[in-house]
């Protein structure tokens, strides 16, 4: 699991428990219009997430060069907003991965990924979601 988007300058957070993740959501969303956003891979999934860095223009964030993000065609994504109405949880589907492949050649291919994984975990994800939004 890892932190969507890296602060300017800053290694991206990556968390090892569901503790982490939970204390990450916990004092991202004690912020006003806090937005706990980040990328789940579980094992069974068998894919990876890529690491990529963002080269800011130096004219849209003074002071800053880079940050970082991370790639990966079966990546499920976790959006908890403190404002309802914005909190979701997505992923690729296996024939959109396939239609995207080309496009990010030094990701895992579709092929990679088990797909019926990918599928599982994001629905339940999803029904949990559900249940306090």
């Amino acid at each position: 699991m890892a932190e969507a988007y890296s602060g300017f300058d800053a290694d991206p957070l990556l968390f090892f428990s569901s503790d982490e993740v939970a204390d990450y959501i916990r004092g991202t969303l004690a912020q006003p219009r806090g937005l706990a956003f980040f990328f789940l891979v579980y094992p069974d999934m068998s894919g990876r997430a890529v690491r990529e860095t963002i080269h800011l223009e130096p004219e849209s964030v003074p002071g800053h060069t880079l940050r970082y993000t991370w790639g990966g065609l079966g990546l499920i994504s976790v959006q908890l907003a403190r404002e309802n109405g914005r909190s979701r949880v997505a992923a690729n589907s296996q024939a959109r991965a396939e239609k995207w492949a080309s496009t990010y050649p030094h990701w895992d291919g579709p092929g990679v990924w088990n797909w019926k994984a990918v599928a599982s975990h994001t629905r339940r994800l999803q029904r949990v979601l559900k249940r306090f939004v």
